[in-house]
């Protein structure tokens, strides 16, 4: 087959493969010292679970072959017959084909030469001389095409396809295996898989075996963001036990199998099989689903992956429906009331009780909307933004804490998340990627940062959506309302612009900007962003106190620009500088009010020097 002819058919339909064939084959033959030499010695099985499959619905059937190379039939002392059950497994499939009433393609199957560590020990032309002798045996039997798969290890992955390009123009799908946590056993994660097996000659990128449908499904999610190349799916029935000297798999319905493949496939997967303990009853279930699944051709013509459009009648939503945000800031955001935050720093130490106070001053009057609360400023020691949150909830005051990424991995954000919301009452979150320890008090330690502000972002939407970061469901969903900040006197605003765009793109709902000094530097930025904000705009506001502080920030603090005229400004007041800052921030916040047109949705305050009760000057 040619790659041209198999790609065409991926664009107009989903092709189903089979299931599983060495634990089908154990059932019906007992343990044998190879599953591939039954090609020799159960023919007639090996020919009856391919009838079996196609009767299913199969298009795709596997040849026998899997462990059929040299290296691993050398361990059994077979080392001399690659050739031969390699030209039986492709035998038997041709003879299930000729008997089925539809059209079938015959895959090749390749997997790994040995455990990483055996094959470590090869040389690297050791390697592809071995997979070059299987699929040549393979091919000149007459496969259509290769499916390379339960690779655990990428290079080997890399050294299969590139013997089999040595020689070959059939088709490859190529499939690494990913544990539990969406990693390979060496670490490597779907994205760096993409990035590796981008510029090499393949048809399909994949996964197959190890996990069960909806551990396979971020796995596929993230191959689907990393790659444009059509995708495959093929899951274990579930996670394996063992029971005496078997190993046993989960008795995993037909009826979730089609659940599985109607997600897949709105993920990308053009090829859709089953791997250990699945049965012709799984892939039968996922042949009737992907019968009301049609895939409709991607609007780049060059792109390998298409849309899908579900055609049944009623569809069943598999994804929790995206929610409006709750929070009473979002709601008056929505309202068009302009909303009002004042900026506070957590305590140093373990007393709370002042905190509560000034906030309850600063809110009394009913200026102020919300109390937005830093994380680990300058990364230095504090008490934790979420948890004095709640505090502050628990009071009855709104809260906007900001997250960052420096502190707590994947895992650790989404439990803290989680205990905001659930026990905290916290409704907002500013998402961003925190100042790096190197500025702090431990300029020792390193930050963790295996997220920026954009994944937190992305976290924080499928909290919302009731998942988890690897797509396990929650039991139910958060609906945090999702800031993020944006600065619009960045000094690269071409990367601001792309990284703001990201962040709107991954969910969030409204953005804080850095403190601004002059309504032109907003307007410069909005005519960059095309004369409009894809969502509200909150204005950070800092009334300067005195002209050395004007100075320092302007100079010392990234981020922050302060324009020449408000320097001299600050400079000819004075013993009369803090009246002419506040004087300038009162003037702020009255344009901010009139902004509305120009995205400006609200403002934040800096309270100079943790005096917060001194921002409520600006409201006189």
């Amino acid at each position: 087959m040619r790659m041209e002819d198999f790609a065409e058919r991926l664009q107009h339909g989903i092709l189903v493969a089979d299931g599983a064939m060495g634990s089908l084959l154990y059932d019906a033959v007992g343990q044998q010292r190879s599953v591939d030499e039954l090609n020799s010695t159960h023919s007639e099985a090996v020919f009856r679970f391919h009838q079996a499959s196609i009767e299913a619905g199969a298009q795709i059937i596997e040849t026998n072959t899997f462990g059929a190379n040299r290296h691993k039939l050398s361990l059994l002392g077979m080392g001399d017959r690659v050739a031969e059950l390699n030209h039986r497994g492709v035998k038997i499939a041709r003879e299930a084909r000729e008997a089925a009433k539809h059209e079938v393609l015959i895959a090749g199957s390749i997997g790994p030469v040995g455990i990483i560590r055996q094959v470590r020990e090869f040389a690297q032309d050791q390697l592809l001389a071995i997979f070059r002798e299987q699929a040549g045996a393979l091919e000149e039997r007459g496969v259509d095409l290769f499916i390379l798969e339960t690779f655990s290890d990428i290079d080997e992955l890399v050294a299969a396809i590139d013997a089999i390009r040595s020689f070959s123009r059939l088709p490859i799908v190529a499939q690494v295996t990913y544990a539990e946590e969406g990693t390979t056993f060496s670490g490597q994660r779907p994205q760096q898989a993409s990035e590796k097996l981008r510029n090499k000659n393949i048809q399909v990128m994949g996964t197959n075996c190890t996990v069960g449908p909806q551990s396979l499904l971020p796995v596929l999610r993230e191959l689907a963001n990393s790659s444009q190349l059509p995708l495959s799916a093929m899951p274990n029935a579930g996670l394996p036990q063992r029971v005496g000297d078997r190993t046993i798999y989960p008795k995993s319905s037909p009826e979730y199998f089609a659940l599985f493949a109607k997600e897949a496939a709105e993920l990308g997967a053009r090829i859709l099989g089953g791997c250990c303990g699945t049965t012709p009853e799984h892939i039968q279930a996922m042949a009737e689903a992907v019968k009301k699944l049609q895939p409709k051709r991607a609007a780049n013509a060059n792109s390998g992956r298409a849309t899908v459009e579900v055609i049944e009648k009623e569809e069943r939503v598999l994804r929790a429906v995206a929610r409006e945000p709750e929070s009473r800031l979002w709601k008056k955001i929505q309202a068009n009331q302009f909303v009002v935050s004042v900026e506070i720093d957590p305590p140093k130490g373990v007393a709370i009780n002042r905190i509560v106070e000034q906030v309850g001053r600063v809110m009394a009057g009913g200026n102020v909307d919300s109390i937005d609360v830093n994380s680990g400023t300058l990364a230095r020691v504090g008490m934790d933004a979420l948890v004095l949150a709640g505090a502050l909830e628990a009071h009855g005051f709104e809260t906007v804490p900001h997250l960052t990424t420096r502190d707590a991995n994947i895992i650790g954000l989404q439990a803290m998340l989680l205990g905001a919301w659930a026990v905290g009452g916290v409704r907002n979150v500013l998402a961003i990627t925190g100042d790096p320890p190197s500025v702090g008090d431990y300029p020792e330690t390193n930050g963790v940062y295996e997220l920026d502000s954009i994944g937190l972002v992305k976290v924080l939407t499928r909290l919302n959506q009731g998942t988890d970061w690897a797509g396990k469901n929650l039991g139910g969903a958060t609906n945090f309302t999702i800031g993020v900040a944006v600065n619009p006197v960045a000094d690269d605003l071409e990367e601001e612009l792309r990284r703001f765009e990201a962040k709107v793109e991954a969910g969030a709902h409204f953005a804080m900007t850095q403190p601004i000094f002059d309504p032109e530097h907003w307007y410069s930025f909005l005519q960059r962003l095309g004369g409009k904000t894809p969502i509200p705009v909150i204005v950070g506001l800092w009334p300067l106190t005195s002209y050395k502080q004007a100075l320092r920030l302007n100079n010392e603090v990234p981020g922050i620009v302060i324009p020449g005229p408000i320097l001299h400004e600050m400079e000819k007041a004075g013993g009369s500088a803090r009246d002419c800052g506040f004087k300038l921030a009162r003037k702020m916040l009255d344009w901010a009010r009139t902004a509305h047109t120009h995205g400006i949705a609200g403002a934040y305050l800096i309270p100079p020097f943790k005096r917060y009760e001194e921002v409520l000057e600006l409201f006189n």
